[in-house]
């Protein structure tokens, strides 16, 4: 029997009092009667309501599937509001409720729509369908049952720089682990997709390989170093007697070593509290480095340059001439700073050019990060993109964050003539160096906090405290480092002597660091 009909049971139970009335002995007969229909009565509904809840819970379960795959386009659509969230909130509910047609003839396909809405700020879509339920058994009335899910999409800009060493320290083997920790991170952080173009998700990575300096050649920009060359700055007066001879003319001749090897080394801002102005515009504002040295001391990639002249180290004071070398910078990395941006492949080759170079300087590098987030290096003049970087932020409207590698085991950094002006050059090594690069620690530290950037910075160092060179760190750069850190961001350290020996544990910090940035942007179920 497949329905049943209430006049039925009514009918049934008057004839089951009838009897019972007639009867001389009251026979157990009509309760066992009424106890039968009642118990059909109960299944039937019981059997009915379970069904009802199956119902419902999968069709939530389809609307769930359906609503955290719109969040996850529009995510990568940056909310685009001209895709189809309708069409695409049908196909995914009723491809998740498979092959049980009984349901889907239930549901009222026009009735599957989105909504947007907000929520703390943040964009949300809503999927709802309409269920009509009826309960076969009973024959009862139709009622619309009404089933949705809500997603919010968080989707704040998010723009990070990866600071990572090319020192004498780093080796082919610290190399290699650098660029599989640099590689990984950038996945943690941007995806799979190799695809720059098919995602317009606003995450974008920087990288800075740093050494006594960090290189900001670029092959598509051949005028930068005159356009961002201060007046005279091309032609120190120190180096008059190089020019004279004519086989270079200037910082900028293409005969120059530096231009040969595709190096380009520059700086501002090195006086006490300047922090290398960082976060103002580029043009007409940088002196260039170069190295006069031995020519066993050049990087590879040029051929040295000789005359005989004045020392340019001693130049004013000693004007004895010798012969001289101008040699390509090693201390000027091999792999130049790669701009904001999110196309893997291009992370991929820059972290491949990495290559073991010379001494460190931790605050020069975290400058150039902070050049490599500063929006007044947007356009032509800076990076060259119109867009990137971002305006800073004090509504968190998007997110800036720094994340800095380095070995810390080393027993002098900072202090070379590298970090001073030529008036105001302090020794390498000495006292007045270090309490000169201490202050500078905390006074560009004190800058990225201003302008609400996170900065972590993960080191590795043996784990003995009484190592020389963590000791060192600790005195110099650890306060403020911690003081960088305390604007949202975190110092950590890895009980290793190096990064190929450290590599798990510095992975696992990178991808926490990751897990962390990325709460910047994601797709959560809220109902």
């Amino acid at each position: 029997m497949k329905t049943f009909c209430w006049h039925t049971y009514a009918s049934t139970i008057r004839h089951a009092l009838s009897t019972f009335l007639k009867g001389d002995s009251g026979a157990a007969l009509p309760f066992i009667v009424l106890i039968l229909v009642g118990a059909l009565v109960g299944f039937s509904f019981a059997l009915d309501t379970t069904r009802m809840v199956n119902t419902a819970g999968q069709l939530k379960r389809a609307t769930d599937a359906a609503a955290l795959a719109i969040g996850q386009i529009q995510l990568r659509n940056n909310n685009d509001d001209e895709t189809d969230l309708d069409s695409i909130a049908q196909g995914y509910v009723l491809n998740n409720l498979g092959m049980d047609s009984g349901l889907i003839d239930q549901i009222d396909t026009t009735s599957i729509s989105v909504t947007q809405g907000t929520n703390d700020g943040h964009p949300t879509f809503t999927v709802t369908v309409t269920l009509n339920t009826q309960s076969d058994l009973l024959n009862a009335q139709t009622e619309d049952q009404v089933i949705s899910s809500t997603v919010e999409v968080v989707s704040t800009p998010t723009e990070v720089a990866l600071l990572l060493p090319n020192t004498l320290t780093e080796d082919e083997p610290e190399l290699v682990a650098l660029r599989k920790l640099g590689k990984n991170f950038a996945r943690n952080l941007l995806g799979e997709d190799t695809d720059a173009s098919k995602t317009t998700q606003k995450v974008w990575l920087s990288l800075v390989p740093f050494s006594q300096t960090v290189n900001v050649y670029d092959a598509d920009d051949p005028e930068r170093i005159s356009r961002w060359a201060a007046a005279g700055a091309l032609n120190p007066p120190e180096l008059r007697s190089l020019f004279k001879t004519g086989k270079v003319r200037s910082l900028a001749d293409p005969r120059f070593p530096d231009r040969i090897a595709k190096l380009l080394c520059m700086y501002r801002g090195l006086g006490a509290g300047e922090n290398f102005y960082w976060d103002q515009q580029p043009d007409s504002q940088f002196e260039v480095y170069y190295r006069h040295d031995l020519p066993q001391n050049g990087s590879p990639g040029a051929t040295p340059i000789s005359w005989v002249g004045p020392n340019p180290s001693l130049w004013p004071s000693s004007v004895a001439e010798d012969v001289r070398w101008i040699v390509a910078d090693k201390g000027c990395p091999n792999a130049p700073l790669l701009p904001l941006t999110n196309d893997l492949d291009a992370i991929d080759a820059r972290l491949d050019e990495m290559s073991t170079r010379f001494n460190v300087n931790y605050a020069i590098a975290m400058g150039w990060a902070g050049h490599a987030l500063s929006p007044n290096m947007r356009g032509s003049s800076g990076w060259g993109d119109s867009e990137l970087p971002l305006d800073f932020s004090n509504s968190k409207s998007n997110v800036k964050v720094m994340v800095m590698l380095a070995n810390t085991t080393g027993d002098w950094f900072d202090t070379d003539a590298y970090n001073f002006n030529s008036d105001q050059v302090l020794g390498s090594g000495t006292n007045s160096a270090k309490t000169f690069s201490a202050q500078r620690f905390h006074d560009v530290c004190r800058s990225f906090r201003d302008k609400n950037i996170k900065f972590f910075f993960i080191g590795v160092r043996p784990g003995d405290p009484a190592d020389f060179g963590r000791t060192l760190f600790a005195d110099i750069a650890g306060p403020g480092l911690r003081e960088c850190a305390g604007g949202g961001g975190g110092l950590y350290f890895a009980d290793s002597s190096s990064f190929a020996e450290g590599r798990s544990q510095v992975d696992s910090l990178l991808e926490e660091i990751a897990e962390e940035i990325r709460q910047n942007y994601y797709v959560r179920l809220i109902k």
